[in-house]
This record gives structure tokens, C-alpha cells and sequence, in this order.
């Protein structure tokens, strides 16, 4: 039968994602990325095309041109840096249409589509994990900036910059899982693969010393990033996403770190509806209305 694929590539794991021609999930796969090379991605993609597939929907980390599939800057995939992904596939399979999206602008689309945004003309979404990506949703519309680079919140600064590597002075920097996971490790005197990011929230809710500073400053990150966008934008609603956002207790933990530093702050904050799915649901959206 006829299908949609959309695959998400993440900093992690590539997701899968097979799809009706109406855009409902069939089945889905997640594929760990050991090194975040571009090629091995590429022939994880290519082993789902069949002769069923009837359109290939892209959701990728970085600077993307969703009119020609063009990535700028790939995020976590350096490899795809100055490379076009589109071009890429069209050339193998000139049958198949292709469409590729920002990953964050999959989520905020993919939340618009069909989650609980439906109804909602001006919200943020951020996503926390590797990196801290966002998008904007304004007067009912995706906002894309110049050269699609609206919405890299992890390239804001979290702090005055004291050195000359100033990338290390961004929340991409100071306020993600990654970080988190390496602060602990460091803070405990491991190797970095041997933390995940559930042994150190486990520890946190055990009073560990360690664990209590590393989420303590993960947390005073994420909040400040919020309040940043939230003096800029003032949404009614910032939806969060990441793997982060499956502890129950994660949004009223930020909640109140935010509260703390700013008693005004009024927006409603919610997690996103679709989890890990989301990046390839709102990538069949923008398939949906590109083709």
C-alpha cells in the first residue's frame, strides 16, 4: 500500500516514521546514531525507500531552505553542512517527491497540525536534548527569518563572554542534556558514557550533593532561556519539548525556578503532544503542503 515515510534526524537517534497519504502514523523505528556521520544516516533512510513509498518528508537539525531542501548548517550532523539533502534523494528516487523542514519548526508545526495548538495563533515551542532548538509561531503563521534562521534559541548567550570560544558562552553551551551529562560525570569523576540523563534525575531525587548542583544550574539555564524569549515574544503559551519533558515533575520544577526570578512571568507553559514523534509528524505537515 501507498505510503508517506518521514524520518526525523536527530543528535541521538534517527526516527522512522511510516504514514497513510492523509498524514496518520502507521508504524515508526528509532535508529541509534553512534557517530553522527552523514553517510550512515544517509543508508538508514535509503533501507526504508520501497517501491510503496510515495513521498519522503525530512525533519533535520540546523539552518534549512524547506523551498530546496538546502542545509546550511546541519546542527549536531556536521557532515551536512553546505549540503542538499533534497538534491540528494530526488537524484536516487526522481519519482518520489521530497520535502525537508528545521527539526523545531516540525515540532511547532506538527503541534499546530494536530496537537494542542490547533487553536493557537501566537506560541514558542522549544525542544531540549542534544541542543536547544526552537521555533516561532506568530499570527498564525510559521516565522522563518532571514535565511530560515529564526528560532536557534541555543545560540543565545547565557552569560558575558570571557574567551574567545564564544559558542561555549550559549545555552547550547550551558543548558542542555549533553551539558548536564557532562558536568555530572565530571562532578563524580567518570567517563561521560557512562551517565544518562535518568541516573542523574534518579540521583537528584535522592538529595545527592552532585546531582542537586549539575540539575540545579541545568535548570537555572533552561528557566533563563525561557525568560529571555518571554520578555522578546511575551507568548501566551511555550510548548516544551524533549525527552526531559517525560518526568511528570519537569515542567513545575522550571515553572518555579522561572516564578523565582520573575513573579510577573504569566505564560502557560505545556508539554508537546507527540513526544519523539512529533519531529516526524510535523514534517509530514509540511510535506502535505509543500507538494
Amino acid at each position: 500500500m501507498k505510503h508517506l515515510l518521514a524520518c526525523d534526524i536527530g543528535g541521538t537517534d534517527l526516527k522512522v516514521g511510516t504514514f497513510s497519504l492523509d498524514g496518520e502514523l502507521k508504524e515508526t523505528v528509532k535508529i541509534p546514531l553512534g557517530n553522527r556521520q552523514g553517510q550512515p544516516i544517509l543508508s538508514h533512510i535509503e533501507s526504508h525507500i520501497d517501491e510503496d513509498t510515495a513521498g519522503l518528508a525530512l525533519s533535520i537539525p540546523g539552518f534549512i531552505d524547506p523551498k530546496t531542501g538546502f542545509i546550511e548548517m546541519g546542527g549536531a550532523i556536521v557532515d551536512f553542512n553546505g549540503f542538499n539533502i533534497v538534491d540528494y534523494f530526488q537524484e536516487r528516487y526522481p519519482h518520489i517527491p521530497v520535502t525537508a523542514e528545521n527539526d523545531a519548526n516540525c515540532v511547532a508545526l506538527a503541534e499546530k497540525w494536530k496537537g494542542h495548538a490547533k487553536a493557537e495563533t501566537d506560541f514558542l515551542c522549544m525542544t531540549i536534548g542534544t541542543g536547544i532548538g526552537g521555533a516561532i509561531y506568530l499570527n498564525d503563521a510559521l516565522y522563518r527569518g532571514v535565511n530560515n534562521r529564526s528560532g536557534e534559541f541555543g545560540h543565545m548567550f547565557s552569560e558575558p563572554v570571557t574567551s574567545k570560544e564564544s559558542e561555549n558562552h550559549k545555552f547550547n553551551k550551558t543548558a542542555t542534556m549533553a551539558v548536564l551529562r557532562e558536568k555530572y560525570a565530571e562532578y563524580i569523576n567518570v567517563p561521560f558514557e557512562e551517565v544518562t540523563g535518568e541516573q542523574i534525575f534518579e540521583a537528584y531525587d535522592s538529595s545527592e550533593e552532585a546531582a542537586l548542583h549539575c540539575v540545579g544550574n541545568f535548570y537555572k539555564g533552561v528557566a533563563m532561556s525561557v525568560l529571555n524569549l518571554y520578555y522578546i515574544f511575551a507568548p501566551p503559551v511555550f510548548y516544551i519539548g524533549g525527552g526531559i519533558t517525560s518526568r511528570q515533575t519537569f515542567l513545575s520544577e522550571i515553572k518555579e525556578r522561572i516564578v523565582e526570578m520573575e513573579p510577573a512571568f504569566s505564560a502557560e507553559m505545556k508539554v508537546t503532544s507527540f513526544g519523539n514523534q512529533s519531529g516526524m509528524i510535523g514534517a509530514v505537515c509540511h510535506h502535505l503542503e509543500s507538494v
